[in-house]
């Protein structure tokens, strides 16, 4: 590889999990599995929301996190952050139910996405989740539901907005139309619906930190103008995700410069503070992530099954393919070859083409300059622990499993 990227990928490594002090507990896993396999060191995951849970007590106090389920749901089965005190955040009723089976009480389950069928929010309503309106027509489906009850069904809605960079989200009752504040009047008119919780999300890997204080703005404005109670009656604000993890400059993007996650949770809780700042008992903030907790500490490992040269290129063909890392086309990935026995190949690079072990001509991994390799050394993908596992079709080989330790 070259010497720029070399230099790139040092900045980055430090973030991944150490192969050199974690060798022994690697290799243990490897032996334990065949590849392709994705493994996880633990204390990686644990970190990222241990410091996001510190962000949150010291920037505003009561808080949850929701872990994004669709992010990866060999993590959710693994029950590393539901064992930390996270929620599940899902986003169907296939979600809802996983959740449901993993033991995760109703009343900490945060129901969004733009489809939720009728039984599965009879189920919501049944466990007291969270549950957050997207549209119109499912908020009249609500307004129905909650009328056959004798309690009050409690919910949030989801704000949609016109933010810098990003434009308007397609999902939510939109500020600028005016669907926000007729969703406000319909739930006030419902006599067994109470609105507690007002919802927003960014588009993933927003890595500018004005953009969530201004989010946050807007929903703290919105409850200032339209909910004269606002400070008694909402009970939760829900800034949702996008934070990033430590990756290579995603392909669709002129500039590229991620910040701790401190700096996010600051800009949100600066945000909201115009609205709440003043009360003695704040609303819970809730956020929930996926690509900042688990991107990180998650690699996919490889083996190189053959190798030849061909007009002064090593061409290499792995046991993996280009469909178990999808995020290939959004964002670089960062490769880099072990021995068997998980020593890394440092050896002045070569041109290299190293491909999947599909039948498709277009199974291309990578290509450029990388060292030498031979049959059976271990190709290890980092940062792969974000939606390439959930994202990955049952195509020819079934899906990579997940170890930890």
């Amino acid at each position: 590889m070259s010497e720029t990227q070399q230099d790139e990928y040092a900045s980055l490594l430090m973030h991944y999990p150490d192969i050199d002090r974690n060798r022994q507990s690697i290799h243990d896993c490897l032996q334990r599995t065949c590849t392709p396999t994705f493994i996880c060191d633990r204390t990686i995951l644990q970190d990222r929301y241990r410091r996001l849970a510190d962000s949150l007590a010291s920037h505003w106090g009561p808080s949850v996190i929701g872990y994004s389920f669709k992010t990866n749901y060999l993590v959710a089965r693994s029950r590393i952050f539901q064992d930390l005190g996270g929620w599940a955040e899902v986003v169907s009723a296939r979600e809802y139910a996983l959740a449901r089976s993993l033991g995760v009480d109703g009343k900490q389950i945060i129901f969004n996405g733009p489809h939720k069928p009728e039984e599965s929010l009879k189920t919501a309503i049944s466990d007291g989740a969270m549950i957050n309106v997207n549209d119109p027509d499912e908020l009249d489906r609500l307004i129905a539901l909650a009328a056959v009850r004798e309690d009050t069904v409690d919910i949030g809605i989801r704000l949609g907005m016109t933010l810098p960079k990003l434009g308007h989200s397609r999902f939510g009752f939109s500020l600028e139309s005016g669907e926000a504040l007729q969703a406000i009047e319909a739930i006030r008119n419902s006599s067994n619906l109470r609105l507690v919780g007002l919802h927003t999300h960014l588009h993933g890997d927003t890595d500018d930190p004005n953009i969530y204080r201004m989010a946050a703005t807007r929903v703290a404005e919105f409850a200032v103008q339209y909910l004269p109670d606002h400070g008694r009656d909402l009970r939760y604000l829900n800034l949702g995700g996008g934070y990033p993890a430590h990756s290579l400059k995603p392909k669709s993007r002129l500039e590229w410069n991620p910040q701790p996650i401190d700096i996010y949770i600051q800009g949100i809780a600066d945000g909201l503070k115009m609205a709440f700042g003043d009360q003695q008992q704040l609303p819970t903030l809730v956020v929930e992530p996926g690509r900042y907790l688990t991107c990180d500490g998650i690699m996919l490992v490889t083996r190189v099954i053959h190798v030849k040269e061909r007009d002064g290129v090593q061409i290499v063909d792995s046991d993996g393919s280009i469909s178990m890392v999808p995020l290939t086309h959004y964002i670089p990935q960062i490769i880099l070859p072990f021995s068997p026995d998980v020593i890394a190949r440092d050896e002045t690079g070569v041109q290299t083409i190293i491909y999947g072990s599909t039948c498709r001509e277009n199974d291309l991994v990578y290509e450029g300059v990388f060292p030498p390799v031979e049959c059976g050394d271990y190709l290890i993908h980092f940062a792969a622990g974000a939606y390439n596992s959930s994202m990955s079709p049952d195509f020819i080989f079934e899906p990579p499993g997940m170890k930890v330790f």
